[in-house]
């Protein structure tokens, strides 16, 4: 039997920006999740996902891919993670853009380390969630992202910058990317992948992965927001 593995996205898929999943969402989710194979891989480490993410949840997953798919916990066992330490140049460089940076309302935690990764943003991780939407529509407006993300994949080749969120960058070495998710459920599973997200484009955090699935056959759904992912997940079988 060709069985599906569903694998998410976090923030924006199954939760909204930076918020905890809501209650409605967390009992139609966890009704069809019964009987299902289903991972979670998110951008942000795996105290954030425990954040957002309620605990019945997570232990209704065969496994939780976390910082980019660095890091894989399946249960409360770590099976793999990925060291990366980055070079002066590029911290130098980031430090450069955020001060440079012409978004007025910048906080100073711009920068923060996660295991395989960088997680980069000029606007300040502490902004609040008006703030944050503040900056994404400025960012609309100006791309400052796409122009960070322009000028140091140019710079550093080595590395991809993806962009991520409302308000920020992820950076790791190539390969370091989602894609390892949906590459260790396919070789250690087999089956038939779909996964959601919702920074699927070029230049996304989720593209990596989503040239992934589809490349061996999987199906992938780009949603705006979590009652989308609910929508489609009431039409699957």
């Amino acid at each position: 039997m060709n069985r599906k593995h569903y694998l998410f996205d976090v923030d924006g898929t199954l939760t909204k920006p930076m918020q905890k999943m809501s209650a409605p969402f967390r009992d139609k989710f966890l009704k069809w999740m019964e009987g299902r194979s289903v991972f979670l891989v998110a951008g942000s480490n795996l105290e954030k996902v425990d954040e957002q993410v309620p605990t019945e949840v997570i232990e209704n997953c065969a496994g939780v891919f976390c910082s980019m798919a660095n890091q894989f916990w399946r249960g409360k066992g770590l099976v793999y993670e990925n060291e990366w330490f980055p070079a002066p140049d590029l911290l130098a460089s980031l430090t450069d853009i955020q001060e440079l940076s012409s978004y007025t309302n910048k906080k100073e935690d711009w920068m923060e380390m996660r295991v395989g990764m960088i997680n980069f943003t000029t606007a300040g991780r502490s902004s609040t969630r008006q703030e944050r939407e503040s900056y994404h529509k400025w960012d609309k407006e100006n791309r400052e992202r796409e122009s960070v993300v322009e000028q140091l994949s140019e710079k550093f080749p080595d590395l991809d910058f993806r962009i991520g969120g409302q308000i920020s960058i992820d950076i790791q070495p190539k390969g370091y990317n989602k894609s390892q998710a949906s590459k260790w459920v396919r070789e250690d599973y087999g089956g038939t992948i779909v996964y959601f997200g919702d920074n699927c484009g070029v230049g996304g955090n989720d593209y990596d992965i989503c040239f992934d699935v589809i490349e061996n056959g999987g199906i992938v759904h780009e949603v705006k927001s979590p009652d989308e992912t609910l929508s489609i997940l009431n039409n699957e079988n």
